[in-house]
């Protein structure tokens, strides 16, 4: 490959592999129906939209898994004879072609990452890194290193079970990205059935798995392996376990062997299991132990991960990424221990995930003391119910659960944090949409 044209170029992902693609020193070119910041940082030529009329001297096409291959920009560039590449394809090929370590999951795979590739540069060892998220140590969500490759894996994408490592980290494993039964999507696997064929397949090609110690479907993922597990009755644990506002502090012990003592400047026990995870992966991968205890020191948080914006009069304001009825959960757990008022602006992310857990949502939001919900950020989907409608059915449930709960839209909604917040508040933005400019706003506005 010496000329690359990259479609969806703006996204976390495509825009990693772009980054990644100049520094093996391939000319690169992208589009993207809206090409921003990302696109534009990479310095390369970006043309809005999709059309055929990009394609010029180009000898491969990286196509996201979203863009079906019968697109008139994939057509013409089969009709030039042109490779045409899946995203997740291209991840596998350039995983291959160093030690690698790849980090899949529902929940926590961006932290756990972030957590490794902190770790690895402490150990000096220069590593290549794509990541789902923005992270200051790198910076940004790519790193080009002549030393072992680390990426995020997206389980979400069924081509994932194809991706070869030496070391393979499931994080945890729940029935999400699976399509409701007789309706297919790209983003979707067809069934549970087939999620847990692919988790196999990617786990089973690996050198080593780690896993959680107790994950009922990653176990049956898993069957037939022996992988190395993190958390109690594994073979790495926490031991005195002290959570406070703004990280946590444990002992890291290894087969019954204290490691030393871990310090976490990232909230929360579900932060707590992404340190396990990234920790036992560093050792199956050979690294040190004080470079694991001075990564995981280092390790700032990735890019809306419980992101402290900035505050408004008196309040607090934070970005967050969850968008699974688990995710909001921990997320809300972890905003409690600052000891201010939780209030909420909730925006679900995808028609069909939302369709099917809106009730579930409703539950986990009942952490919170108040919860503005927003319209579903649909992502490009298409659905029988309005992103208004599911939406308000998620508020119309709290409410009937006693919660302090209201349907707005985004402009009515930033009015409305705007006008209400004050001292002792914590305004948390909740979702992996554009709920997040709302929340900076809310900052720059307020």
């Amino acid at each position: 490959m010496k000329r690359a044209h990259v479609m969806g170029i703006e996204g976390v992902g495509m825009s990693a592999l772009a980054r990644l693609l100049l520094g093996e020193g391939v000319a690169v070119t992208g589009c993207d129906l809206a090409p921003g910041k990302r696109a534009q940082a990479l310095g390369v030529p970006v043309y809005p939209g999709h059309d055929p009329a990009h394609l010029g001297g180009e000898d491969t096409l990286i196509v996201p898994t979203p863009i079906p291959l019968d697109h008139p920009e994939v057509l013409e560039a089969r009709r030039r004879g042109m490779r045409v590449v899946r995203r997740m394809e291209l991840l596998a090929h350039l995983l291959a072609q160093k030690p690698s370590l790849g980090v899949t999951g529902t929940h926590g795979k961006t932290t756990t990452t972030g957590m490794l590739a902190s770790i690895l540069l402490e150990a000096g060892l220069d590593p290549w890194v794509l990541l789902g998220g923005e992270l200051s140590l790198l910076p940004g969500n790519a790193r080009f290193g002549l030393g072992p490759r680390l990426a995020e894996v997206d389980e979400s994408d069924p081509l994932f079970q194809g991706v070869r490592v030496r070391v393979a980290v499931a994080t945890n494993l729940e029935r999400e990205h699976v399509a409701p039964e007789g309706r297919k999507a790209p983003n979707y696997h067809e069934s549970l059935e087939a999620l847990l064929a692919a988790m196999a397949g990617f786990l089973k090609g690996a050198e080593v798995a780690v896993l959680p110690a107790h994950d009922p479907l990653l176990a049956q993922a898993a069957q037939g392996l022996k992988p190395l597990r993190f958390g109690e009755g594994g073979e790495l644990w926490a031991e005195g376990l002290a959570l406070n506002p703004t990280g946590s502090r444990f002992r890291l012990v290894y087969g019954g062997k204290d490691l030393g003592e871990a310090r976490l400047q990232v909230p929360g026990a579900h932060n707590v299991r992404n340190a396990l995870a990234a920790a036992l992966a560093a050792l199956a991968f050979g690294v040190e132990e004080g470079a694991i205890l001075r990564g995981l020191a280092r390790f700032p948080g990735v890019g809306r991960r419980f992101e402290r914006l900035g505050e408004v009069r008196g309040a607090l304001v934070v970005d967050d990424y969850a968008h699974h009825p688990t995710e909001v959960r921990a997320t809300l757990q972890a905003a409690r221990l600052l000891g201010r008022r939780v209030r909420v602006l909730f925006q679900p992310h995808r028609l069909l995930r939302t369709l099917e857990l809106w009730e579930a949502f409703a539950e986990a939001l009942q952490e919170a003391e108040e919860v503005v919900v927003l319209p579903v950020y649909t992502a490009g989907e298409k659905g029988e119910v309005s992103p208004e409608a599911l939406a308000r059915r998620i508020a119309e449930r709290l409410a009937a659960l006693g919660q302090e709960a209201r349907f707005l839209p985004p402009e009515e909604a930033l009015a409305y944090a705007k006008a209400t917040a004050g001292p002792g508040d914590l305004w948390l933005a909740l979702g992996a949409g554009d709920v997040t400019e709302l929340a900076r706003r809310l900052v720059r506005e307020g």
